[in-house]
């Protein structure tokens, strides 16, 4: 079982063993949120019609040392400057670690929740 709230650099955890919606940044140059369970393997497949080409996802959400996560986000950012966004993140260290279209990757996470309330903060300045 997931502990209900993990601290990793005082950083408090949400509820993961409930979460089931995750965005992963960069998978082929896009934002694609998931259904997944976090430490589960998955398959998703993103049509070209929904995508713009065939992306196929396999693979596990997994939470790993900040560390792990910093250097994950910022090979991110190097790679595709439009996701410099996400630097700011004051994420759970997420990692997407799998295939897409084949390649291997790494890949920045943030669950749905925590996008949500980002999203309210920045944006909605509430």
């Amino acid at each position: 079982m997931i502990l209900h709230y993990l601290l990793f650099g005082g950083l408090q955890m949400e509820n993961l063993e409930n979460e089931d919606r995750f965005m992963i940044y960069n998978v082929d140059g896009k934002s694609i949120m998931v259904k997944a369970r976090l430490s589960e393997e998955f398959d998703f497949v993103c049509s070209e019609e929904e995508c713009g080409k065939r992306l196929e996802l396999h693979g596990v959400i997994k939470i790993v040392p900040l560390q792990e996560y910093w250097k994950v986000l910022k090979e991110t950012v190097n790679e595709n400057e439009e996701f410099h966004v996400i630097e700011t993140l004051n994420p759970i260290p997420l990692i997407f670690e799998g295939t897409v279209n084949g390649k291997r990757v790494k890949l920045p996470v943030e669950t749905l929740q925590s996008l949500a309330r980002r999203f309210v903060r920045n944006f909605l300045d509430l």
